[in-house]
């Protein structure tokens, strides 16, 4: 079974599908409770990824957002075993 890693799952408005971003946990941690206060005042944030890297968010343009543990984020933006680039 594989570690449970955390996500943020963002519903941007008129876009169908969500977009998954692993997150460092310690980022999710503090994001899990600022959450409710950034979808209510479309406030903008900088991210940590799993990775190491950094993704912004502007609330202001999201339908939806939880933050959840997953089995699997190799898709998710962010994602340390996810490649990066245009590569082949």
């Amino acid at each position: 079974m594989s570690e449970k890693r955390p996500g943020l799952i963002l519903h941007l408005a008129g876009v169908s599908q969500p977009l998954h971003i692993a997150l460092d946990a310690t980022e999710a941690e503090t994001l899990d409770g600022r959450l409710a206060e950034l979808m209510g005042s479309g406030g903008t944030t900088l991210l940590t990824t799993a990775d190491g890297g950094k993704f912004a968010v502007n609330f202001a343009h999201v339908a939806t957002a939880h933050v959840e543990s997953t089995r699997s984020d190799s898709n998710a933006y962010g994602a340390p075993d996810r490649a990066t680039g245009f590569g082949s």
